[in-house]
């Protein structure tokens, strides 16, 4: 007799169930639309969107459950073993037309003319659940439209469905109660709250999440239907995120860009800064042809007459003065392709270590014996203990606040140290203020206070740390009460911090690179040891803030010298300047403005327009924008990500990476320089940087790689992590 199989049983926590005669098995807890997907079924949502808690306020995804009355929303329905649900059944069906008829009554027939036509949920949810014909006769109830909720969002109130995902969006996400709803029934309205503007930096999600018209971009209103534009995936180059995002583009013209999420770095979120931030691309102001100075003044000039000029003068200043005579600061927005020509470039045929970066702070070299963060943004979901010493990512890293705001509605204990009150304090368990000298106090009070009471995982300290006894002894005198004195902090509260960096464990120690002088990083690296922020499931260091800063130290784009470093164009003959206005918006590039470039004998000035910096340069070259380049950037948190071309740059402007190439030929004729792509370029790069070597273009795919950190080591510590107690970690001690 033919036994028969058994079947192997459901992993524990989980649930199976059956869907439209489907078996499906999922996690407990999963609600019934989602078990559905995975089964490859669909249910009719509008208010239903997984990042956001279930309401079931539309009752569009209404099914039949058996053994349960009348029809239910499978929104909000969790899965049970054994349940049985039909989603086409004669009942479903005919309340989901039901629902669709209601919703329909008062919505204007405007597809023809509303900025949601053609990528509208509830325009294709008609057609494929709706009645086809409508019971309704009376007029449609109308109101004045649009109303500004902001200079960037217009609301259109009759085509609202009160499905409230931008009120939970403002809520729960961005937990900002900018918009909420006025009066009941069928006069409710989605409005301003009182006393309020719609000033959110995150308001533009409102946007995308919402599933009619009702919200729509102002800058983008009636440009064009969503048929007309070409979509190109990319990365947004505004801040160190990286959120994906898709550049929409008609006629060689950016007209929008939407989120495309990539759950390990945004989730499908954008600030209105990376979303709303392209005008310039499109301006009719942009440098379209190089320049060189005939006659004391900015003439047009072929590529081949500026170049050659370029490489004839920067040549014989290295020539006749050193190759220290020459250097070059490039911007850390710029491609990793780019920052690798560009330093080779200068190392290489101009024979110069007078290369940079910026905007660029001291090395931050933790524990890993890099430069970089240890972690993930995905893994402070995890985290049990947050602490942010010197950062207000609402500034620099805005979809991180949001990642922050998560991790804290997931149960994190986060704790704020800074000097000035920011956006994050109202959600810190503990807010404190603490001016920058008085840091190496209060962190060395923590780790005292884990040290002496034993407050740390001493499997992991004494498995994978060296010194301890030594950084006993160093501690020895950063008491709480010292702290307090310093910081004027209550004792009681310094302790309960540090009773929370290891009882809510694993921790993040986030830090503003600013602050990562001797004393500070010292004492931010042994905490972060003593606290589990360098474990395997922890997250260390000091973030980067423009888009590429992470792959400009990745590729070592810093000085060779200490002193050219120190103050840049000091000592040099010839400059060059790529995406860089020291004379205008960025003042800090060089150190002393525009006295800086007093003694520069040739000036060099690479970028999208002809800037103050540029005005007074002898050669200008036109540069082109982020949404017309190749090539990849590297986030904060060690991730490569591809740029990809959307359009075509104005005139005869050229790929940076291009010009980079051009130059390097006539100044190395001999070879080395032979590159026909951005992808021939990160070959070469990749085989010169270790940490890059196991990456290539085709395994970046959409969403990027992380590069690898190294072996744990500090070269004498036997493969282990060793506390700084040195005379330099010391922190003014007494």
């Amino acid at each position: 007799m033919v036994q028969e199989a058994t079947k192997p049983a459901a992993p524990p926590n989980t649930v199976t169930l059956t869907i439209d005669d489907r078996q499906v098995t999922v996690p407990k807890g999963t609600m019934l639309v989602e078990a559905a997907k995975q089964a490859g079924i669909d249910i009719p949502v509008f208010c239903y969107e997984p990042r956001l808690a279930p309401v079931g306020a539309c009752r569009m995804c209404l099914v039949e459950i058996e053994k349960m009355p009348g029809v239910q929303a499978a929104c909000t329905s969790p899965v049970a073993d054994g349940m049985i649900v039909h989603t086409r059944g004669d009942k479903a069906r005919s309340a989901q037309r039901d629902v669709l008829g209601m919703l329909l009554a008062n919505h204007p027939l405007d597809c023809p003319v509303c900025d949601k036509g053609g990528e509208c949920p509830l325009q294709d949810t008609t057609f494929n659940y709706g009645p086809g014909i409508s019971n309704f006769y009376e007029p449609k109830r109308t109101f004045i439209k649009p109303i500004p909720l902001s200079p960037l969002i217009a609301l259109d109130r009759e085509r609202c469905i009160m499905c409230y995902r931008c009120v939970r969006f403002q809520r729960e996400i961005a937990q900002d109660e900018a918009l909420t709803v006025i009066d009941r029934g069928p006069y409710s309205e989605i409005a301003v709250t009182s006393g309020r503007t719609f000033d959110s930096p995150f308001s533009g999600n409102t946007i995308e999440i919402c599933p009619v018209g009702a919200l729509t971009s102002i800058p983008f209103r009636f440009r064009a239907r969503p048929w007309d534009l070409t979509k190109v995936p990319s990365v947004c180059n505004e801040c160190s995120v990286g959120c994906n995002i898709n550049i929409e583009f008609r006629n060689n013209e950016v007209l929008r860009l939407t989120a495309r999420a990539n759950p390990a770095v945004d989730e499908g979120w954008l600030c209105d800064h990376g979303r709303f931030t392209y005008d310039y691309v499109n301006s009719k102001e942009r440098l379209t042809q190089p320049l060189v100075r005939r006659n004391g003044e900015l003439q047009p000039a072929s590529w081949d007459e500026a170049l050659e000029l370029v490489a004839n003068r920067l040549g014989m200043l290295a020539r006749e003065s050193g190759g220290s005579a020459v250097g070059g600061v490039i911007s850390a927005r710029a491609t990793n392709e780019e920052l690798y020509l560009f330093q080779k470039l200068f190392r290489g045929p101009l024979g110069s270590g007078n290369v940079d970066h910026w905007p660029r702070t001291a090395p931050v070299v933790g524990p890993f014996g890099v430069d970089a963060l240890h972690g993930s943004i995905a893994a402070l979901e995890r985290a049990g203990a947050i602490l942010l010493v010197g950062l207000n990512p609402i500034v620099e890293q805005p979809i991180l606040d949001l990642r922050l705001k998560k991790a804290v509605r997931q149960g994190a204990t986060l704790i704020v140290v800074s000097a000035e009150p920011i956006n994050l304090d109202q959600f810190a368990a503990h807010a404190l203020r603490v001016t920058p000298a008085a840091l190496p106090a209060l962190l060395g009070a923590w780790a005292n206070l884990l040290v002496t009471d034993g407050l740390y995982d001493a499997g992991f300290v004494n498995e994978r740390t060296t010194g301890l006894d030594q950084l006993r002894e160093h501690l020895a005198s950063y008491t709480i009460e010292r702290a307090t004195q310093e910081t004027g902090l209550p004792a009681a509260t310094i302790a309960a911090v540090g009773q929370a960096l290891v009882e809510r464990g694993p921790a993040a120690l986030l830090f503003h690179r600013a602050l990562a002088n001797t004393n500070v990083l010292d004492a931010l690296v042994n905490l972060g040891l003593l606290t589990g922020a360098t474990k395997e499931d922890g997250i260390f260091g000091g973030l980067v803030s423009e888009s590429n800063g992470q792959g400009a130290l990745d590729l070592g784009i810093v000085p060779a010298g200490d002193a050219w470093g120190a103050t840049r164009a000091n000592g040099a003959r010839g400059l060059y300047l790529l995406g860089l206005d020291p004379l205008g918006k960025e003042a800090d590039a060089l150190p002393g403005g525009a006295t800086a470039l007093d003694g520069i004998e040739f000036l060099v000035v690479q970028d999208l327009f002809l800037t103050e910096t540029a005005r007074r340069a002898d050669v200008v070259l036109p540069a082109v924008s982020w949404a017309e380049k190749d090539g990849t950037i590297t986030n904060l948190e060690r991730r490569v990500q591809r740029l990809r071309p959307a359009v075509h740059a104005p005139g005869e402007a050229r790929p940076d990476w291009r010009a980079l190439r051009d130059l390097g030929r006539r100044l190395a004729p001999e070879g080395g320089f032979a590159f026909t792509s951005p992808p021939a370029v990160w070959q070469e790069l990749a085989a010169q940087t270790p940490a890059y070597a196991q990456l290539t273009y085709s395994t970046l795919a959409l969403g990027g790689q992380q590069w690898t950190l190294p072996p744990v080591g500090d070269g004498n510590g036997g493969g282990r992590f060793a506390f700084r107690a040195g005379n330099g970690g010391n922190g003014g001690e007494r």
